[in-house]
C-alpha cells in the first residue's frame, strides 16, 4: 500500500508542475468530496493513511470565461492521515481543532491559485503571463445532519496578486442504494479587487483597439454543482461530477472574458485504501 502511495502522490506532483493550469478547478472538485468523506469510508474510524488513489478525464475551459475547452486526464487525489490532515492534487491542510465526534473543524491550508499564459488563446496576444501563484487560507468544516458547511478564507502567499478570497460551500450527501451516493452542493466566493485586477485586468500597455484597458473589481462567484460516487467493489469507486459557476460582473465586464459560466466535467475511478 505505501508503494502505491507514494507513486500516486508523485504522479499528482508530476502532473501539477505539467497541468497547473487545471489545478484550482481540480481543487474546487475535491473540496466537495474531501468534505463529504472519501466513498465508502465515510464511517470508518480515521486510522493512518486512507484515500483514494485514480484518475479521470477533465473537460475545461482553457481559461476562465472562455469557450474553448480541453479534455485532459488527470490524477483523483484525495489523501487524508487521522482525519488530522488531507491532500489532493489542488492543495492540502491541516485540522488544528475539532469536536470529540469530529462534526465541527478548525484548520489552515494551501490552494494552488491558477494561471493562464498569453499563448493560451489568440485574444490574450500582447497580454504579458499571468502567474500561478499559492493561497494561504484559514478552513472551517462543519457536518450536521442536514447538511455539510464549508467556509474558507484565502490570501496570496507567494505576492503574485496580493489578492484575497472568501468561499462558503453547502453540500449534502444523498445515499441512492448502499454502493451509489450522489452529493448536490450550491456555493459563493468573494474575490477582492488586487485578485481579479490581476487576472482579469487589462493594463494600458496591454491594450488594442479591441481590447480596451481594464481595471478589475471586487465581485462575487455564484455556483453549483452535482458530484457522484458508485462502489464498485471493496476497494474501487467510480466518480464523477458536474460543476458550473456564474462568474460576478467584475470579472465579467473585462474585455477578456467573454462567457457569465465556467463549468467542469470529469469522470473517473480509482482505488480506496
Amino acid at each position: 500500500m505505501m508503494k502505491a502511495f507514494v507513486y500516486g502522490l508523485l504522479c499528482g506532483v508530476l502532473l501539477f508542475i505539467c497541468y497547473p493550469a487545471y489545478a484550482d478547478t481540480v481543487s474546487d472538485l475535491t473540496e466537495d468530496y474531501t468534505a463529504a468523506g472519501v466513498p465508502g469510508q465515510e464511517q470508518a474510524a480515521p486510522s493512518g493513511f486512507h484515500g483514494i488513489l485514480g484518475a479521470g478525464l477533465f473537460n475545461v475551459e482553457k481559461i476562465v470565461g472562455d469557450s474553448d475547452r480541453k479534455t485532459v486526464p488527470l490524477p483523483l487525489i484525495i489523501i487524508t492521515y487521522k482525519d488530522l490532515a488531507y491532500w489532493s492534487l489542488g492543495g492540502g491542510g491541516v485540522w488544528l481543532l475539532q469536536s470529540d465526534d469530529r462534526s465541527l473543524k478548525l484548520g489552515v491550508g494551501v490552494k494552488v491559485r491558477r494561471g493562464w499564459k498569453a499563448d493560451d488563446d489568440p485574444d490574450l496576444a500582447g497580454m504579458a503571463d499571468r502567474h500561478t501563484s499559492l493561497d494561504g487560507s484559514v478552513n472551517a468544516l462543519w457536518k450536521t445532519s442536514v447538511v455539510n458547511i464549508n467556509a474558507s478564507y484565502y490570501h496570496d502567499i507567494l505576492n503574485v496578486s496580493n489578492g484575497e478570497a472568501a468561499t462558503l460551500r453547502l453540500s449534502r450527501n444523498f445515499w441512492i442504494e448502499p454502493k451509489f451516493r450522489l452529493t448536490p452542493s450550491v456555493g459563493v466566493e468573494w474575490q477582492s479587487a488586487k485578485l481579479v485586477d490581476y487576472y482579469y485586468g487589462v493594463r494600458p500597455a496591454e491594450a488594442t483597439a479591441n481590447r480596451l484597458a481594464y481595471n478589475g473589481r471586487d465581485t462575487v462567484n455564484v455556483g453549483a454543482g452535482l458530484g457522484g460516487a458508485y462502489r464498485l467493489s471493496p476497494d474501487w469507486s467510480l466518480m464523477g461530477g458536474v460543476y458550473t459557476t456564474h462568474l460576478g460582473s467584475g470579472i465579467t465586464d473585462s474585455p477578456i472574458v467573454s462567457h457569465r459560466f465556467s463549468t467542469l466535467v470529469f469522470f473517473g475511478a480509482g482505488w480506496l485504501f
